[in-house]
């Protein structure tokens, strides 16, 4: 293993169809997350597969920037932005002190969507249950 510095690092986000929609109109400006990582993805592209029934490669946005907050700050600074209802986000990180605020910029949507059953077929994809960094020669692919 090399000590080079991590550089940024594209992620594939799984997020529910009705928030994923929200993202790629732009009503949505903030995903939450109980964890992700902070360091190595500011700059970094998120791919955007919308989880079932969906289950496709939506669009992508960039990271503006991730946080690591207080639930409470997340609520009260992106509540809003993350298009969550105060009952649901707090059921959401019921349990923890700290979350994730990932703000999003620069949405795309695809006019087609890469299905999974297709990226499964074609690249051995599986989806992931929260996130995962995506290989260096699959960022390329969707852009």
């Amino acid at each position: 293993m090399n000590n080079m510095p991590i550089s940024k690092r594209d992620v594939l986000l799984s997020i529910r169809p009705e928030f994923a929609t929200k993202i790629l109109t732009g009503e949505k400006t903030v995903e939450l997350r109980r964890r992700f990582p902070t360091e190595a993805v500011t700059g970094a592209t998120a791919m955007i597969y919308s989880s079932s029934p969906i289950q496709s490669i939506v669009g992508y946005a960039q990271i503006e920037e991730v946080l690591e907050l207080p639930i409470n700050k997340i609520w009260n600074d992106f509540g809003k932005f993350a298009c969550i209802s105060k009952l649901h986000f707090f059921s959401y990180f019921k349990g923890l002190d700290l979350g994730y605020a990932i703000k999003l910029k620069e949405v795309v949507e695809f006019k087609i969507p890469f299905k999974a059953e297709y990226l499964r077929e074609e690249f051995n994809f599986i989806p992931p249950q929260s996130f995962r960094y995506l290989p260096i020669e699959y960022s390329t692919l969707f852009k």
